[in-house]
């Protein structure tokens, strides 16, 4: 077991040397900072939410509150699991990485950013059918981010990610549970009007087939 996880960690440093170091350039270096702050996100996170509320209706409303919770359970999850596991963040124990933001004294294993991260996508991809691939990409993106920037190993934001997808998917399995009429049992697209969304219903043709009647 021992050779196992030294093994892991070998290819675990050399992966982040290669994210870190050799994969940099202006760009990224401009933009994985800003995606792995979390106040640059707050202000379009609070837009994109009160649109929902108000436009989103009443399933939005639980997609919703869904999502606060997986989010609340991943990062409370991940801190526990920091708390046992003692794993140092790169920037404390590799002298010739690039640090492009601060170093905290928090442990590094798994990252909170990227299971909060993919517990709100997980829900999000449960729970819409338009814009789920934006929540996806912006996880991936800060997920990636953490690596760039510094401060975790790839296997930090690979657990990070897998945990919270875990939250988020049973946070929606619970909710949609609870209320299967709301959540997730209709095609919002099925409407014309936002907010509205009408049950699908089937009916075979004349050669057998099923088919969809909106």
């Amino acid at each position: 077991m021992a050779a196992v996880m030294s093994g892991f960690s070998g290819v675990d440093t050399w992966l982040f040397l290669v994210i870190n170091r050799s994969l940099q350039n202006p760009l990224f270096d401009l933009l994985m900072p800003i995606l792995s702050t979390k106040r640059y996100v707050l202000l379009p996170a609070a837009v994109a939410v009160l649109m929902l509320m108000v436009w989103g209706g009443k399933r939005m409303w639980l997609v919703l509150a869904a999502g606060v919770l997986a989010v609340s359970l991943s990062d409370l999850g991940a801190n526990l699991i920091k708390a046992e596991l003692h794993r140092p963040r790169p920037c404390h124990v590799i002298a010739d990485m690039r640090l492009l933001m601060g170093c905290t004294q928090s442990f590094s294993l798994p990252s909170n950013h990227a299971s909060n991260m993919f517990a709100i996508a997980t829900v999000g991809w449960l729970g819409f059918r338009r814009w789920r691939w934006v929540l996806l990409l912006l996880a991936s993106g800060v997920a990636y981010s953490r690596v760039y920037v510094g401060v975790h190993y790839p296997g930090d934001v690979l657990v990070g990610a897998l945990w919270g997808a875990g939250i988020g998917w049973a946070c929606t399995a619970c909710t949609k549970h609870v209320l299967p009429g709301w959540f997730g049992a209709t095609h919002p697209e099925a409407s014309g009007k936002p907010g509205e969304s009408r049950p699908w219903q089937h009916s075979r043709d004349p050669e057998g087939k099923t088919r969809s009647l909106p």
